[in-house]
């Protein structure tokens, strides 16, 4: 099959790149693929178009960009899961990314956990208030939803309130949730800030996607009673699976 025969006939205007998202959005929204699908290689894809790699990967990349298709890393071209596993919360609600998904029926997992004690570097001493130096306990891990990675977190607290020890081998469960019933449920409020980053190889490989993804960045810090730093998060979020918004009064 050709560029000629496969897609529709368009304007000299409308390059190939463009003409190839127009047909692949098409097989998409006609059900040829559906969510979670993996699409044929790339060499497939282009020699059924009748197109270059390049161009094909133009198409591919803006089509990234729409939120229709996801480019994992060494594994594939999948189409969008779309909102059947999108998670979606208002930034106003201190919740976890568990009782978010359990709110919204889906399945959500820890994966590759890694707990341990590290010496606090200067962010986050600044955010917890402590000296630079001071042992912290770190909580890292990758959060799949229905067996699909969406997010990576590291959580860092005080020893005093989270102990490496509390937080067990098969941890499935919220930091939040644990700081929480360390508090006796007395936390005041938390501070966030949302950047946008690249994964780069270290997330890219964590998280099954390109080294160039974006990946939206949940920096926040957790305040108890009295305004004391419980705990300081970074959230990489894949933003395929998130819809955050804001109440504004």
């Amino acid at each position: 099959m050709t560029i000629d025969s496969a897609l529709p006939a368009k304007p000299q205007r409308v390059s190939l790149s463009q003409q190839a998202q127009h047909y692949l959005r098409g097989l998409m929204d006609a059900g040829t693929y559906r969510p979670g699908d993996q699409l044929p290689s790339q060499a497939e894809l282009a020699d059924q178009l009748g197109i270059s790699r390049l161009t094909l990967r133009e198409a591919l990349l803006a089509l990234e960009q729409d939120g229709r298709i996801v480019l994992r890393h060494g594994i594939g071209t999948f189409v969008a899961s779309g909102d059947a596993r999108r998670l979606e919360s208002g930034l106003e609600r201190l919740e976890s990314i568990m009782e978010l998904a359990a709110r919204q029926g889906l399945q959500a997992h820890c994966q590759g956990l890694v707990v341990g004690e590290e010496p606090a570097q200067e962010a986050e001493a600044s955010a917890l208030e402590v000296t630079p130096g001071t042992t912290l306990t770190t909580v890292r891990r990758v959060i799949s939803v229905d067996g699909v990675p969406v997010a990576y977190m590291v959580d860092t607290a005080p020893s005093s309130i989270l102990a490496a020890a509390d937080v067990g081998e098969c941890f499935q469960g919220s930091v939040l949730d644990l700081i929480r019933g360390r508090a006796n449920g007395h936390t005041e409020r938390a501070v966030a800030a949302i950047t946008a980053v690249n994964a780069g190889d270290e997330l890219g490989e964590l998280l099954q996607v390109r080294p160039d993804q974006p990946l939206l960045v949940l920096e926040e810090t957790l305040f108890g009673s009295g305004g004391t730093p419980l705990d300081y998060s970074r959230n990489y979020f894949i933003p395929e699976f998130f819809r955050f918004h804001v109440v504004r009064r």
